[in-house]
């Protein structure tokens, strides 16, 4: 396994306040994708009918919201960074949730890169590294125990709803379970004080992949830090949950928006498998999600009746706003490195 920890991952990317080549490169990628989009869209009827239906009045409002789903996710963040002993401003902690998302949805390692990206750039601003690392490693933790919650649920509400075909309702019943049981598995275990994350079988596999030597010891170290949160704060964890909840309800109000904006109607049912599709297609290893958010999206409005133009519609909507999104974090990564360290230490926090 190399020596290299998760935390060295950010010099890739940006170094002395300045994006390297490759960080360089990897935006003119995604410059690149939003400009095939709209080529593809310019020569598509259902294409030129979303341009020509974009509501700007809707506009500050899905910005509004994606607004509110960053705070939320800044206070979650700084929940745990309290708890550890360590002060940051959300206004900093928004800039460097950002860049850690640009970087996590570049490079090909299904969004976990981000997290080395943001315990570094907490590093740097002041918190000390075992705290800056333990406190990303339990706030993606927290994030994930919302997701296997919201998964099966958004999942069982889509096909009460009376989306998908009957294969559709196995394959995804089986999914959502898989989902929930995996949440449970980790919970359990990680009360009990055994290992967690590097329980499940299918990291538990992985581990001895050269590749994969990074990503693996930071889930090495959310073990840790997630058995040592839930015999120190025992309240913390479902509070953190409750966070994760909430910011999957605001998500969902905010991808109806989006697509809202392009003149999508899109029924609930459909829109919450959709919202599942994004998540699936992000933890594929591939650069910016490229094909595989599409994919998703074409796959499931087919499966649930849906025309494949649809399908694509939503596709390429989805592509543009990631498309800004990873820009606005490369914008934050780029500057990140440049602002002063500004965390407060104190003693960690006893309470629950």
């Amino acid at each position: 396994m190399p020596n290299n920890s998760p935390a060295d991952a950010p010099d890739v990317l940006a170094s002395g306040g300045h994006l390297s080549r490759r960080a360089v490169r990897l935006a003119l990628v995604a410059l690149a994708g939003c400009g095939a989009v709209y080529v593809v869209w310019a020569n598509l009827g259902e294409g030129r009918a979303a341009l020509g239906h974009i509501s700007l009045a809707l506009v500050p409002v899905y910005f509004s919201l994606s607004l509110s789903v960053m705070l939320l996710r800044t206070l979650r963040w700084r929940l745990v960074l309290r708890r550890m002993g360590a002060e940051l401003g959300l206004v900093r902690l928004g800039q460097l949730w950002l860049a850690g998302r640009a970087a996590g949805a570049l490079i090909p390692s299904g969004t976990f890169a981000g997290e080395p990206v943001r315990a570094e750039l907490l590093r740097a601003s002041g918190v000390p590294r075992a705290t800056a690392a333990g406190a990303v490693a339990l706030d993606r933790a927290l994030e994930l125990c919302g997701n296997m919650i919201a998964g099966p649920a958004s999942v069982g509400a889509a096909l009460v709803l009376g989306a998908g075909s009957r294969a559709a309702v196995i394959a995804t019943s089986a999914l959502a379970a898989s989902g929930l049981g995996t949440f449970v598995f980790i919970y359990v275990r990680a009360a009990r004080g055994r290992p967690a994350i590097m329980g499940i079988y299918v990291i538990r596999q992985l581990a001895g992949l050269r590749l994969l030597a990074r990503p693996i010891g930071y889930a090495k170290r959310a073990d840790a830090a997630l058995h040592a949160l839930i015999k120190a704060h025992p309240r913390l964890v479902p509070t953190g949950i409750g966070f994760s909840l909430l910011i999957e309800c605001v998500q969902l109000i905010e991808l109806a928006t989006l697509f809202t904006v392009f003149g999508l109607f899109i029924p609930i049912p459909m829109l919450l498998l959709s919202s599942i599709g994004i998540g699936v297609a992000r933890v594929v290893p591939v650069s910016a999600a490229l094909g595989s958010l599409e994919a998703a999206q074409v796959g499931i409005f087919t499966l649930g009746g849906r025309t494949l133009a649809v399908g694509l519609a939503v596709g390429l909507v989805l592509r543009l706003a990631e498309t800004f999104w990873i820009l606005a974090g490369l914008a934050c990564l780029a500057t990140a490195s440049r602002l002063r360290p500004s965390a407060v230490i104190s003693a960690p926090s006893n309470a629950a």
